[in-house]
């Protein structure tokens, strides 16, 4: 018998699990973001940490965007947000309610950050509207987990979900100069668009194929970050027969990021005899 989260799943293209984390669990992720941001502050020399994450990161931005840039786009390999986004809790959902009896990981975990102040100037600010499919290229009941690490309301930047678009499969893209594989969403309209209404706990869970794309309906002085992953089902027919590929590519700087280092006055410090 069919579970009433996969019903939904299968039927809308995502479902919602209200509550399925502790709220101290998420938090105590959050404050591990919070502190990365106070030590670059530290190593800055900056007088004083920001009171809270916002702030740390407005810190951050204002003095150095160089480096605020370099640790948002360090924050997806905190061990933190991996067992977060990798909870039994979530695991145990696909398992249970979704039957899943055999998981592969396509890709890391993506921290997604939205506030007025914090916009990179000639960059990111939010998803366009895009389906998650061509850059995974997994299983095709694969899923999109995603939560937020603050309470996302309509003017707080939700995500927004296109209901049931999930059934047309990979839509046609839009050709631009952007990385962004943007899905042509011409047979819809605004209306169509659903803002997911979040709190600490939720977490949302889509199909490759739904729809998706960040709000740009935001307040001044609010802060929406949240983190997504992606999970494919290994026992899906089509995914055995093409052998459990993956879009993601795994590769190695081999050149060293910073000419010289370490010296061997610097490891003779953290090795000494």
């Amino acid at each position: 018998m069919i579970s009433e989260a996969l019903e939904q799943f299968k039927k809308e293209g995502f479902y919602i699990a209200r509550n399925l984390l502790q709220n101290d669990e998420v938090i105590t992720v959050r404050n591990s973001i919070h502190k990365s941001f106070n030590d670059q502050l530290a190593h800055l020399g900056f007088p004083e940490n920001g009171n809270d994450l916002f702030n740390s990161m407005l810190l951050l931005y204002n003095k150095d965007i160089d480096r605020y840039k370099r640790l948002i786009g360090a924050l997806w390999r905190k061990l933190e947000i991996y067992n977060l986004m990798h909870h039994n809790n979530i695991v145990g959902l696909l398992r249970e309610q979704f039957g899943w009896q055999d998981i592969f990981m396509p890709g890391g975990q993506v921290a997604v950050i939205m506030a007025e102040e914090l916009k990179i100037p000639n960059g990111y600010f939010g998803f366009v509207p895009h389906q998650d499919f061509p850059s995974v290229q997994g299983s095709l009941d694969g899923v999109v987990v995603w939560l937020p690490l603050v309470d996302v309301g309509r003017d707080n930047y939700p995500l927004e979900i296109i209901p049931r678009s999930h059934y047309e499969g990979v839509l046609p893209a839009i050709e631009n100069n952007s990385s962004t594989w943007e899905t042509d969403t011409s047979q819809y309209t605004e209306d169509d668009y659903l803002p997911v209404e979040v709190n600490v706990g939720d977490v949302v869970f889509m199909t490759l194929f739904t729809i998706h794309r960040s709000s740009q309906r935001g307040t001044a002085g609010q802060l929406r970050i949240a983190l997504s992953t992606r999970f494919d089902n290994a026992n899906e027919a089509t995914f055995i027969d093409r052998c459990y590929p993956t879009a993601y590519i795994r590769t190695i700087q081999r050149e060293q990021y910073f000419k010289g280092f370490p010296s061997r006055e610097q490891v003779a410090k953290i090795f000494p005899k």
